[in-house]
């Protein structure tokens, strides 16, 4: 005999409660911890319940408007979907780096034994690779927006096409096509803040030229802190958490400002 369809979501659903209140969450300082946090509505796009920095009204808000044009425009649709799921995606990694390289430096310190150090130099990355990830996909899909109203000035049917949008691109596309949209000094605001400047220039070392040494400083916990000699940052949970905090900031001002254009043009 089949069970009935209503009692079997319903066991579901609470199983599925359960599990959420179960996850680790990430503390402010970086580290993983069972201890409840305010539920927030998972999101439309991947399902994750987002860590409480990361602007899940907008970002679902943004999908729910564009939602419907899956229908008539699906491939431009499958560009934007892609999009948003990454910028989740990536922002949730971000996370978990953070908090192995903070749990990590707390345990042994910035000049561990070289598995450890190994670690460490993997968690950096980890965590600048996909924080730049999260914008780069977030420009990526108010490109597609753009395709959606106007293509001749988006164009994204091909490889070739999508291949080289970036954030230069949007932003110059945007500028053009909707000259007047407030969305321009949305994409103005981040673009030109000192910490979208930093965290791509801390990105492309990693990426493209090094893993940088470490300068150590004694007696170990005195006046100077130890160093990462990418512009002499500090070697300690401050560089993870501050930035984190700014890419939410950064984040948060595009998603607002991507909010109001869709509300006005789709």
């Amino acid at each position: 005999m089949e069970r009935d369809a209503t009692k079997e979501t319903i066991e579901w659903l609470m199983g599925a409660a359960s599990w959420l209140v179960s996850l680790p969450r990430i503390s402010n300082k970086g580290r993983m911890t069972t201890k409840p946090a305010t539920m927030h509505a998972p999101l439309s796009t991947t399902g994750l319940i987002m860590p409480p920095d990361f602007p899940s009204v907008e970002h679902n808000a943004i999908h729910q408007k564009v939602l419907p044009r899956a229908q008539t425009s699906k491939d431009v649709y499958e560009q934007f979907g892609g999009a948003w799921s990454a910028q989740a995606y990536r922002f949730f990694a971000m996370t978990e780096y953070q908090g192995a390289f903070c749990d990590s430096l707390a345990k042994a310190g910035a000049s561990p034994p070289p598995l450890e150090r190994y670690r460490q130099e993997r968690d950096l990355f980890g965590f600048f690779s996909n924080g730049v990830s999260v914008l780069e996909a977030t420009f990526y899909g108010l490109f597609s927006l753009g395709a959606f109203l106007s293509p001749d000035d988006f164009p994204i049917a091909t490889e070739n096409d999508r291949k080289v949008i970036g954030p230069r691109k949007t932003k110059s596309a945007i500028a053009k096509a909707f000259s007047e949209d407030p969305i321009n000094q949305a994409i103005d605001a981040a673009m030109k803040d000192p910490a979208y400047v930093d965290w791509h220039e801390i990105r492309n070392t990693l990426t493209h030229r090094a893993a940088p040494a470490r300068a150590f400083h004694y007696p170990p916990g005195g006046a100077i802190p130890d160093q990462w000699k990418i512009k002499n940052i500090a070697l300690d949970a401050g560089l993870v958490t501050s930035r984190r905090a700014e890419l939410s900031r950064l984040l948060t001002t595009l998603l607002q400002g991507i909010d109001q254009f869709t509300k006005t043009r789709l």
